[in-house]
């Protein structure tokens, strides 16, 4: 994700009259701006970045799930077109095939950790990030292990 595509984005959604996106996006580079300030005014590393936009949709996927338990359409289908939005800014995420691989690959690095999934899932996690989505990394380590 780069800061200067979504302010681009957003210019272009405002004169686009997309409010619904021009609003998403404005969020989105606020929070950006807020843990910017927090970072003592650094910009913010594309591994942080990104980090940010899968906390975003973490918390939107939270409460869509919330919202159809309510039976809240409107919500619903607010929440559905803020998240095809960001996800559009994602990186690249890997095909189950080659994350199944991946997972593979770190499970057989750390032999000693076979008896712990919990510490194994964590280091997948961790050098998976922003490649796919950790509940998808869990269980597959979680499959591979039996």
């Amino acid at each position: 994700m780069d800061k200067v595509q979504l302010q681009t984005d957003i210019t272009q959604a405002l004169k686009a009259g997309d409010k619904n996106k021009a609003q998403s996006l404005r969020f989105l580079m606020a929070q950006i701006q807020d843990a910017e300030i927090a970072n003592q005014r650094q910009d913010l590393s594309e591994d942080q970045l990104n980090k940010l936009l899968n906390n975003q949709i973490k918390k939107l996927k939270e409460s869509l799930t919330m919202f159809q338990q309510a039976k809240r359409d409107d919500l619903v289908k607010k929440n559905q077109a803020e998240l095809e939005i960001l996800q559009a800014y994602l990186p690249q995420q890997l095909s189950t095939e080659d994350l199944s691989k991946k997972v593979e690959e770190i499970i057989n690095q750390n032999p000693n950790l076979k008896a712990n999934p919990g510490a194994l899932i964590g280091l997948a996690v961790k050098q998976l990030a922003g490649q796919a989505d950790n509940a998808q990394i869990a269980q597959l380590v979680k499959q591979k292990l039996g």
